[in-house]
């Protein structure tokens, strides 16, 4: 079909029967990129927002295909995934986005800023919120299809809670979601990469944080979507915002008192709400803490 070839082409892997997608080509891509800045090569922060405004614009319209006029996309609340509602929205004004949040409860962090979000850039948003019931059948279910995976450490960094939310998902019967990993790896998104330390040893923890990516990240994440066949676009690792992100200085990505200084002031300028850019990280653990 015309819909699945621009989705190859796109995503740069090939998509197979059904809807499940092989993501051994991405992965081969990103185990091959090397992050790090080059001194003969410059940036400037227009460059950025045109590359980025572009790949949104595209995953967007492969997103649209995909679900029958609609996009789908998972809403924190935080920087990454609202400042890609916010170019998602630029480029399709009158399109129906989808988002989806989950919390511990209604006043949990994660769950008001993504509401927030929602409300700026006017989405159909959905709120979960589970019960210890549907907490522990989650735990018990991932046990139980994924015997290979040490249960406890799943549950310790998060990857039954991803489970629980993308089983959440799948009731809205998506086939293909738009996900925001990578670009914390990128730019600088963990604390350890604020640190000033020496430039060798920055550069070494950039290339740390990029090598668990697929490991950590990735792998959990396409194998649980895979679980409920929904597909996913990762537009912040596309190869166009990969290779401008990586020409960026690591002082200018992110400092000791910043970090993803350029998210940030792409952010202001898309309308990202000051609540949300000022909010601390989160990350996937801690998405059912009841704070």
């Amino acid at each position: 079909m015309e819909d699945e070839r621009k989705l190859a082409n796109l995503l740069g892997y090939e998509r197979k029967s059904g809807i499940t997608v092989n993501y051994d080509q991405l992965f081969e891509r990103i185990v091959k990129t090397d992050i790090l800045p080059k001194t003969e090569t410059g940036w400037s922060l227009d460059d950025l927002m045109q590359t980025m405004n572009q790949v949104f614009s595209e995953y967007g319209q492969a997103a649209l295909e995909a679900n029958d006029g609609k996009i789908f996309t998972t809403l924190s609340g935080g920087l990454d995934s609202t400042l890609a509602l916010a170019f998602l929205r630029r480029n399709f004004s009158e399109s129906e986005i989808v988002t989806i949040s989950m919390g511990g409860t209604k006043d949990h962090p994660d769950i008001q800023h993504a509401r927030l979000a929602a409300e700026r850039f006017s989405t159909t948003h959905h709120e979960f919120i589970p019960n210890a019931a549907e907490i522990a059948e989650a735990i018990r279910e991932y046990g139980e299809k994924f015997p290979e995976i040490d249960l406890r450490t799943a549950v310790e960094v998060g990857n039954t809670d991803v489970y629980l939310l993308y089983k959440y998902i799948s009731r809205l019967n998506p086939e293909v979601i738009l996900a925001h990993d990578g670009i914390d790896e990128l730019m600088g998104g963990y604390w350890d990469h604020r640190k000033d330390n020496p430039p060798g040893e920055r550069a070494a923890i950039y290339n740390g944080f990029w090598d668990k990516l697929i490991p950590e990240h990735l792998l959990p994440l396409t194998t649980t979507s895979n679980e409920f066949n929904i597909s996913l676009l990762f537009p912040y690792i596309d190869t166009q915002i990969v290779k401008i992100a990586s020409n960026i200085p690591l002082n200018d990505r992110s400092t000791i008192t910043e970090s993803k200084k350029p998210l940030r002031a792409l952010a202001q300028e898309l309308g990202v709400p000051q609540k949300i850019l000022i909010r601390p990280k989160r990350g996937q653990v801690g998405m059912l803490d009841l704070n």
